[in-house]
């Protein structure tokens, strides 16, 4: 593929942009991402083979961005309890040490998390059929709560026809997994 902005060179360089739900991509040469990309991403290695590096190099540009906010309140000498990891060795390779690394390094990775993913928790995606499946699960909990609250003041007549709601919420389930 030719860079979209030169039109000369090869592009071996994808530059990603999201906002919202809108996607956009641009493919372009080494020559024009440094100049597009500035000073600040000057320390990328665009080479394809290495992903270490690029993550490593990556995480150094921000951590030069932020001027070292990404690290605060972190002595040279602070690491994982568990694994022994410290962060400048996250850093450097661009991988923790352990699970117990992404609890101990939390307040360093959230911001870092955020700018490469949008979010510092991944949410995932759930296939239609069990996301339809919680959402009738969680409908029929809230029926059942507000049963349990009826049954209590001794409504018994709403409470009765509640308890018919959750009868035809699970039969629907019972249907759907079924199919």
């Amino acid at each position: 593929m030719i860079c979209q902005i030169c039109k000369k060179n090869d592009a071996t360089v994808t530059i990603t942009k999201v906002v919202g739900v809108k996607k956009i991509e641009l493919y372009i040469c080494n020559d024009c991402a440094h100049s597009l990309l500035g000073s600040a991403i000057s320390s990328f290695s665009f080479s394809q083979y290495n992903i270490n590096e690029i993550l490593g190099n990556l995480l150094s540009s921000f951590i030069k961005l932020d001027r070292g906010k990404g690290a605060e309140g972190l002595n040279e000498e602070d690491n994982c309890p568990h694994c022994g990891m410290t962060y400048q060795e996250f850093v450097q390779s661009g991988k923790l040490g352990c699970n117990q690394c992404y609890e101990y390094f939390r307040k360093q990775l959230n911001p870092i998390l955020c700018r490469l993913h949008g979010n510092a928790e991944h949410i995932g995606k759930l296939p239609p059929a069990i996301k339809e499946r919680n959402i009738r699960l969680n409908r029929i909990n809230e029926i059942k709560d507000e049963m349990q609250k009826l049954i209590l003041k001794e409504e018994y007549e709403k409470a009765a026809k509640l308890r018919d709601m959750i009868i035809e919420e699970e039969k629907r389930l019972e249907d759907g997994n079924n199919e």
